[in-house]
């Protein structure tokens, strides 16, 4: 009990200080996973053909592409909190314009903007975590990050039960959702990372420091881009219904979720190659057999659901830790726009090829993708951990997160303000 009490203390003491953070991020994620399952299965419902929705989709991932080779610029210029809220604002904007019309090109261009604003959103949230992390912590505060970015995206499919005859209150509370997830974002006492000092990073130089990372994020967006975008149609034509769909969504998110903080602190502890090699195992035997409980009622298709996201989602932060554990702070907003650029690549390339694929040799192809993948990953991570050492760079932050538990708003207590600041200002010269 003592080495479970000291745990939970440890993971308090990190995230008390990250509290307001993350849940701005849990917000975003909820939003915007409630809207993409909503446009597939609207787009099911009015009988748009798979390859073709799956191409529509994708363009929301051609924007996380634009995001990745131009935000970085934004976000050096006015910095991470300004960035992020402003964007997120376009976002909110954008959300209702689906219901003026369902034209599938239309939407096309709408999932277009609607990448590249999160794009440049996770970019900003991404190198600020990794900016406040170390390589003794990184693991597990990715972890944290991720199972708030994944309990948003799994409730965000359980509010796809709410009726909606109008077709116009989701689109209503999807912008609202956004709405508010400025406001702890805005708000909260984290330090934002010094944006004064960066360096370039070409995406050639990040696989020569980490090519297991780098390949990690590209097959991670294909597998993730396939879920989120294909999973509701795989569910659908695996006769499911609207309820059992959404259990499928959730679970599987919520499975990538429970596998977020063990994996998050084993990979602290050992080389972070490993264990992707271990789960990407695990996905290569798993995913397979999914198919064979989607008859067998609900319980069987939560469970098979949560087998395959935690092979899926965990793949993503611990490639992400490991090439920021090899890095220094000024190279992170340029390296986490080009990891967001790979894993923005698989995310588009995934859901075309794999939706190609069910299209013409069944829905099947769903699940032997995530095998395929998993087992080119699995030989191409042995022959990098038996050939290329870690070089690891073991730098702390400039302003790391605090080692002690605060609050999410504790500053907004304190009198250590502009205004005040410049009332003393002004006292002192009369």
């Amino acid at each position: 009990m003592s080495i479970i009490s000291q745990t939970i203390n440890s993971v308090k003491t990190i995230a008390s200080p990250l509290s307001a953070f993350l849940a701005g991020t849990g917000l975003t994620c909820c939003a915007f996973s409630l809207l993409s399952s909503t446009l597939a299965l609207r787009m099911n419902q009015n009988g748009v053909p798979t390859s073709e929705a799956g191409i529509i989709l994708s363009l929301y991932y051609c924007g996380y592409v634009i995001a990745s080779l131009i935000s970085y610029k934004i976000i050096n210029r006015v910095g991470h909190i300004r960035t992020f809220c402003a964007f997120i604002s376009v976002f909110s904007a954008v959300v209702p314009l689906h219901y003026l019309s369902q034209q599938p090109p239309y939407w096309g261009l709408l999932r277009l903007t609607e990448g590249f604003c999160i794009g440049t959103c996770f970019m900003c949230l991404e190198s600020w975590l990794n900016t406040r992390a170390t390589n003794k912590n990184r693991g597990i505060i990715m972890s944290l990050y991720m199972i708030t970015t994944y309990l948003g995206s799994s409730l965000g499919q359980l509010l796809l039960n709410i009726p909606d005859r109008s077709g116009l209150i989701i689109y209503a509370l999807v912008a609202s959702l956004f709405s508010v997830a400025l406001v702890p974002i805005s708000l909260t006492a984290l330090p934002s990372p010094d944006i004064t000092v960066h360096k370039n990073m070409s995406l050639l130089k990040l696989y020569q420091k980490s090519p297991v990372g780098v390949v990690g994020c590209f097959a991670s967006g294909f597998l993730v881009g396939a879920f989120y975008t294909l999973g509701t149609i795989f569910a659908k034509q695996s006769e499911l219904s609207i309820e059992q769909t959404s259990i499928f969504m959730f679970c599987g998110i919520f499975g990538g979720m429970l596998a977020q903080l063990p994996i998050g602190r084993l990979s602290d502890k050992m080389d972070r190659r490993f264990v992707l090699l271990w789960t990407s195992g695990f996905l290569f035997l798993i995913a397979p057999w999914v198919h064979l409980f989607m008859d067998d009622g609900s319980i069987a298709i939560a469970a098979a659901a949560g087998l395959l996201g935690c092979g899926t989602f965990i793949m993503y932060p611990i490639c992400v830790s490991h090439v920021n554990d090899q890095i220094e702070d000024s190279e992170r907003v340029n390296a986490s726009s080009m990891l967001i650029l790979l894993q923005s690549m698989g995310l588009i390339i995934g859901p075309v090829i794999i939706s190609f694929a069910m299209q013409h040799w069944g829905n099947i192809w769903f699940l032997l993708s995530y095998s395929v993948v998993s087992g080119i990953f699995i030989l191409f991570t042995f022959k990098q951990i038996a050939t290329k050492p870690v070089n690891y760079v073991n730098n702390t932050p400039t302003a790391p997160i605090p080692v002690a538990p605060t609050h999410a708003f504790n500053e907004l207590t304190k009198d250590d303000t502009i205004l005040d600041k410049a009332k003393g200002i002004l006292t002192a010269k009369h």
